[in-house]
């Protein structure tokens, strides 16, 4: 049953920021459709976004494993 948590609280914050990233992704190449002249301003939110994101996955996992060592 250790085991389950752990893999759940490994793979969920995995799972949330792949979808966070590909929204971030999808929205961004919209944006791109909408305005082209600006490439390097929504290359830039893009990139801080899926940074922020990427982070919150990296915290979750950091939590998975310290949760497994108490």
């Amino acid at each position: 049953m250790e085991q389950l948590a752990f893999v759940l609280a490994y793979a969920l914050p995995a799972l949330g920021a792949a979808f966070g990233i590909g929204l971030i992704g999808a929205a961004a190449l919209n944006a791109l459709g909408r305005n082209p002249e600006k490439l390097s301003d929504i290359r830039t939110l893009m990139i801080t976004a899926i940074v922020f994101t990427d982070a919150l996955a990296i915290i979750g996992i950091v939590v998975a494993f310290i949760a497994r060592a108490s």
